[in-house]
């Protein structure tokens, strides 16, 4: 199945910036497209600020995550099982944390260790 990375998004969007931070959470790092701000100076602070947001939804994520792992494996699933279930959620946490912060920030995260698009 075809992928979407940050640079077809970027031509879908070619008005957006680009940015990369290092995660201190998921490791790695992870991009933003943000739209246009009064100076690039604005945009990249905006960019930053969806960042941390962003990052806080992760490490809440991940204790999620764990938790729900560790139930289905407790409730008797088999772990392969087990794993599709919590994938699948992950997924939608994935889709609907973006959106957040497109919405908050006007910065949509575009791809990420584990989360999000790939490159």
């Amino acid at each position: 199945m075809p992928t979407a990375g940050p640079d077809d998004l970027k031509r879908s969007y070619p008005d957006r910036q680009l940015f990369h931070f290092h995660s201190a959470i998921a490791g790695g790092e992870i991009s933003y497209l943000c739209a246009p701000g009064e100076t690039d100076a604005a945009t990249k602070a905006r960019a930053a600020k969806a960042h941390a947001a962003y990052e806080a939804e992760v490490r809440r994520y991940g204790d999620t995550f764990a938790e729900a792992l560790v139930g289905a494996l407790q409730s008797g699933a088999a772990p392969g099982t087990a794993a599709n279930k919590v994938n699948s959620e992950s997924d939608a946490w994935a889709r609907a944390a973006a959106l957040e912060i497109e919405s908050d920030f006007q910065c949509l995260p575009v791809a990420a260790p584990g989360v999000g698009l790939g490159d």
